[in-house]
């Protein structure tokens, strides 16, 4: 396999369209959490909103800084294989603009930045 086949490139909102049918990793704040668990809206570093679908009830609960990785299903829905919620002082301290600007410079540049995956020799 090659290391393509084993991206999970990082993305803002406004990217979601071009990657449709790939996984990814988004990271926003979350809100309007569904009360069965089943779904919730993250926006994103750039300010777009994304329904995040949940294969199951999470274990945790879903608020502040949240990293979803899954498969975008839609210009503005990821069907979630695996979520990190971190701590609400991280959400405190978290910089979402200057996020935004290295997303931005990851995609300007991916020569220079390798996105997840797998070297196999």
């Amino acid at each position: 396999m090659s290391l393509d086949e084993h991206k999970t490139p990082r993305i803002s909102g406004k990217l979601l369209p071009n990657y449709i049918g790939k996984s990814v990793c988004l990271l926003g704040s979350a809100k309007y959490v569904d009360s069965n668990g089943k779904f919730f809206t993250l926006t994103t570093c750039d300010k777009q909103d994304v329904q995040i679908l949940m294969q199951e009830q999470p274990s945790q609960l879903i608020s502040g800084l949240v990293e979803v990785h899954g498969d975008i299903s839609s210009k503005n829905t990821v069907q979630c294989n695996n979520i990190v919620v971190f701590p609400d002082n991280a959400s405190d301290n978290f910089d979402f603009s200057l996020y935004q600007k290295a997303v931005e410079l990851i995609h300007c540049c991916p020569n220079h930045y390798v996105q997840g995956g797998n070297i196999e020799d």
